[in-house]
């Protein structure tokens, strides 16, 4: 059985007493040696596409009018994205954040949204019809959205008074066809 070493290098070496083989291996490499067998290899492994959810991230990025509907992209992070005009129709959107993010025009007719934060999000022209928000988490710009018909919004977390407001709304109605919850209970108007 022999010892086996594993390394993760995060910057280029530049000591000169560093191997010529480890000076080869690029940022953020693999190096994997048998300890006392005088062998050694590297393996080039990608620098990994996201923060946190499995997968790409798209925080800060510009994502106008890109197609991710039916998509599923449950727990990816989209703070600060620039996404007007995107189409998020029908996607699985649970747990994503969308803090502070430009949602304008964005399209999210019938995602599954349990658990996303659209705190200080720009909603302005944004359709949520039929969309599953259970649990989300809003800020006063929810008040943007020009299409709440059908919406499942229990247990979202939402001022009393844009609560209020929504209540008021004409498109603030319908049953969400996918939870089978009625809108204006799910947000408790009266």
């Amino acid at each position: 059985a022999f010892p086996i070493a594993v390394a993760v290098l995060f910057a280029q070496p530049t000591d000169a007493a560093v191997s010529p083989l480890t000076r080869a291996i690029t940022r953020k490499s693999f190096v994997v040696g048998g300890m006392g067998t005088g062998a050694a290899f590297a393996l080039r492994v990608p620098p990994a596409s996201a923060v946190s959810g499995g997968g790409k991230d798209y925080s800060g990025l510009t994502i106008s009018g890109e197609d991710f509907s039916g998509k599923k992209l449950a727990g990816k992070e989209f703070r600060q994205v620039v996404a007007v005009g995107t189409n998020f129709r029908g996607a699985d959107l649970r747990g994503c954040s969308f803090f502070k993010a430009d949602l304008e025009k964005a399209d999210f007719t019938g995602a599954i949204m349990s658990g996303v934060s659209l705190e200080g999000a720009n909603l302005v022209g944004c359709t949520l019809a039929g969309a599953r928000l259970d649990g989300a988490f809003f800020t006063e710009s929810v008040e943007e959205v020009v299409d709440f018909m059908d919406v499942d919004l229990s247990e979202a977390l939402i001022s009393p008074r844009t609560a209020k407001a929504l209540c008021d709304r004409a498109d603030f109605a319908g049953t969400n066809k996918a939870t089978g919850v009625d809108t204006r209970e799910s947000l408790m108007c009266t």
